[in-house]
């Protein structure tokens, strides 16, 4: 959400002094997701909809390694990459042009934050002083959310192997089901929507998302472009060349396409 990086109406971006790095880690759930995640093992419990299985221990892993060297030895770390009200990756949640995928009913739901007043004596930029409880609820801050591409998927921040070369939608939120609070957020748990295997699965079910063989052709084709989606963010610095291989291996190994 916005609110780390706007002013209090999200009207505009809040100035980073050069610092400090912001990484949004893109399409990805409260977190993360296990590196071994599957739709069949991250099962929906009383969530409507299967977990997200989009890791980001990966890129954390290299943007840790990027500090160490900042810190040790003075290398620049990549540039910051969040979603920012400048370049219209966010957005009302209402209108971040989530795609009608069969059987998803997006309701554009998320947690709301207030302005509290805590007293005369209480410092809120330092967080110093003596509180006043409860708290006065001054006003609700404006808050916005990353824009999606066709597929659902975050248009900004830093976007893993499974953003880049997917098999199907990650999202950060998920829904309760019936007898759960249903409707309501479903804790910080996200979400995933796999893509139809065939044109003929994706036509007749009505989902806009391209299928898994119209992106990638076959089984080969989907490991070219986890490799090449791997490879790109190796150069970014974005991942290590070790885990890029994991994953690819992973991808090797996989039954898409098969």
């Amino acid at each position: 959400m916005s609110n780390d990086t706007t002013d209090f109406f999200a009207r505009r971006d809040l100035p980073i002094p050069p610092n400090i790095r912001i990484f949004y880690l893109s399409s990805t759930q409260h977190g993360g997701a296990s590196v071994t995640a599957t739709p069949e093992t991250d099962t929906k419990s009383y969530c409507q909809y299967f977990l997200n299985i989009n890791p980001y221990i990966y890129n954390t892993r290299a943007l840790l390694t990027d500090l160490a060297a900042w810190v040790v030895n003075g290398t620049p770390p990549p540039a910051s990459r969040y979603p920012t009200v400048a370049d219209g990756t966010l957005a009302p949640a209402s209108r971040i042009g989530f795609p009608k995928i069969p059987g998803v009913n997006f309701t554009a739901l998320y947690n709301t934050r207030e302005f509290l007043f805590r007293g005369q004596n209480f410092d809120a930029l330092d967080m110093s002083g003596i509180l006043t409880e409860p708290p006065i609820e001054v006003a609700e801050y404006n808050v916005l959310v990353p824009r999606v591409d066709q597929d659902g998927l975050d248009v900004a921040g830093v976007r893993s192997v499974a953003v880049t070369a997917p098999i199907g939608t990650n999202v950060p939120w998920n829904y309760r089901a019936a007898g759960f609070g249903e409707g309501d957020l479903c804790d910080l748990s996200g979400s995933f929507f796999a893509f139809a295997t065939t044109k003929a699965e994706r036509v007749a079910s009505g989902d806009p998302r391209p299928s898994l063989q119209e992106r990638y052709e076959d089984h080969q084709g989907y490991v070219d472009a986890v490799a090449v989606a791997a490879e790109d963010l190796v150069a970014e610095r974005l991942l290590l060349p070790a885990d890029a291989d994991s994953i690819i291996a992973a991808a090797q190994a996989s039954n898409i396409l098969q």
